[in-house]
């Protein structure tokens, strides 16, 4: 029987994961950090402003709208689950209003080594260093 490329490409794939975290500016350091000792290699950040539910009203009446953050990492399952996991526990993004941090499914990768990067993790190493 003969496989098609992509179908072999397939057949060896690891299962991508893309972990988006939405913070207050302040905490972008902690969460690098935190996906850094997980094993992350690089994040993409985003500039946003949020509006919660229900809006805050601080000053003559004008509405304040925080400054957000908008972190985004391609990773493998398993290592996408405990960033996240430590995201919500360490920042406290459980807590009402404090962000949010979630994982959702990715089907295809390009420029990026899914594999690679999930090896790396299970060695404890990262390329850069």
């Amino acid at each position: 029987m003969v496989c098609s490329p992509v179908l072999r490409r397939k057949e060896r794939a690891v299962t991508a994961k893309l972990l988006v975290a939405v913070i207050a500016d302040e905490l972008e350091e902690r969460a690098v950090r935190i996906a850094r000792e997980e094993g992350a290699r690089g994040v993409t950040i985003l500039s946003g402003r949020g509006i919660g539910f229900p809006e805050r009203i601080t000053f003559f009446g004008l509405t304040y709208r925080g400054l957000t953050k908008i972190l985004l990492w391609v990773l493998p399952d398993a290592a996408a689950e405990l960033i996240s996991e430590r995201l919500n526990r360490e920042l406290d993004l459980i807590k009402p209003d404090q962000g949010l941090a979630f994982v959702l499914p990715v089907s295809e990768t390009g420029g990026i080594d899914v594999e690679a990067i999930r090896r790396e993790i299970i060695a404890g190493t990262r390329a850069d260093d």
